[in-house]
């Protein structure tokens, strides 16, 4: 949990790092900008920072002075990390195997994408995978989330596409929704036939904003169920979506610190965040750090974008439902 201190610093410098970091972004290797703590030697040093995210940290001494961060930005420190945010969906070839212990649904589009080294081992033809996850209502259909990354794929989707569970190929949704914005990475698909088995996200008891020090939960299809905590609400990230979407940038995502060695993992890519008391907070999105760092899409952002109402379950099953 941040002090009142801490959190006062956070707000004097949340609208100096929104006006500068584009310029920042425009700098070779910087792969994103938020507010944190400053750090010395792996150590905190009691100063909150613009915190910029490269690729590859280099010596000072190896930048041309044009591409290197200042030091300050009106009277805040900056400080840089070395750091990849990823988007954590899975590519196979094949259907994937059941996992008996596996507790939510995983989905893809039927529509497999061609894909090259280095992003794959071999090229060919693959089936992306994710997590349905929160499920949600909207002009009286039921439907599920995951991320735009994970149902669109590409330039080429449209509504309609079917959806498939990756452990089988059995049709169970459509896209119906979807959205890529500067805030929301997120698709909605209408549920169409009987859900893959699995426990859901377990109790939803409703939706709030996070804010650092709360503590989190995610269920994956890909890492199941892991704990975090929050430690920004502020994270700015460049996010490769392929050849055909090319780099975007998303602003103002929830960045989450795994307790333990990883909070995600490739495949978890749309599976739900929630708080201590079952409410939705996020859309879990991106990784770093072997996913021992997570990104998640605010919830509030999801719902508004793509008009949807998140579905409750107070039993912690999937149904009843309650929109």
């Amino acid at each position: 949990m941040l002090s009142i201190r801490e959190l006062r610093d956070r707000a004097v410098i949340r609208p100096i790092k929104r006006a500068v970091e584009d310029e920042f972004l425009d700098l070779p290797g910087v792969t994103g900008v938020d507010v944190g703590a400053e750090l010395s030697a792996g150590a905190p040093t009691g100063r909150q920072a613009i915190v910029v995210s490269v690729a590859d940290k280099l010596p000072i001494e190896r930048l041309v002075p044009a591409h290197r961060v200042p030091s300050e930005v009106f009277g805040v420190p900056t400080d840089v990390v070395e750091e990849r945010p990823v988007l954590q969906h899975l590519h196979s070839q094949r259907e994937l195997s059941p996992a008996p212990r596996r507790r939510v649904a995983g989905i893809s589009p039927a529509r497999e994408v061609r894909l090259e080294p280095p992003d794959v081992p071999a090229g060919g033809c693959y089936r992306r995978t994710g997590t349905l996850g929160l499920l949600v209502t909207g002009a009286g259909t039921q439907m599920g989330l995951t991320t735009f990354d994970v149902a669109c794929l590409d330039d080429a989707w449209s509504i309609g596409d079917r959806m498939v569970d990756p452990e089988n190929g059995r049709g169970y949704a459509d896209l119906a929704r979807a959205a890529l914005s500067a805030r929301v990475d997120a698709a909605a698909v209408a549920l169409s036939g009987r859900l893959p088995d699995g426990d859901g996200a377990g109790q939803v008891t409703g939706h709030a904003p996070t804010y650092p020090g709360e503590w989190v939960r995610k269920t994956g299809f890909g890492t199941g169920v892991t704990v975090g905590v929050v430690t920004s609400v502020d994270a700015t990230l460049r996010l490769d979506h392929g050849a055909a979407l090319g780099v975007r940038v998303l602003r103002d995502q929830i960045r989450i610190i795994a307790v333990g060695s990883r909070f995600c993992g490739p495949g978890d890519a749309g599976a739900a965040v929630l708080d201590t008391d079952g409410r939705a907070v996020g859309v879990q999105l991106a990784a770093a750090r072997m996913g021992a760092v997570g990104f998640a899409c605010p919830i509030g952002d999801v719902l508004v974008e793509l008009d949807v109402q998140l579905c409750t379950s107070p039993s912690g099953s999937r149904q009843p439902l309650t929109p």
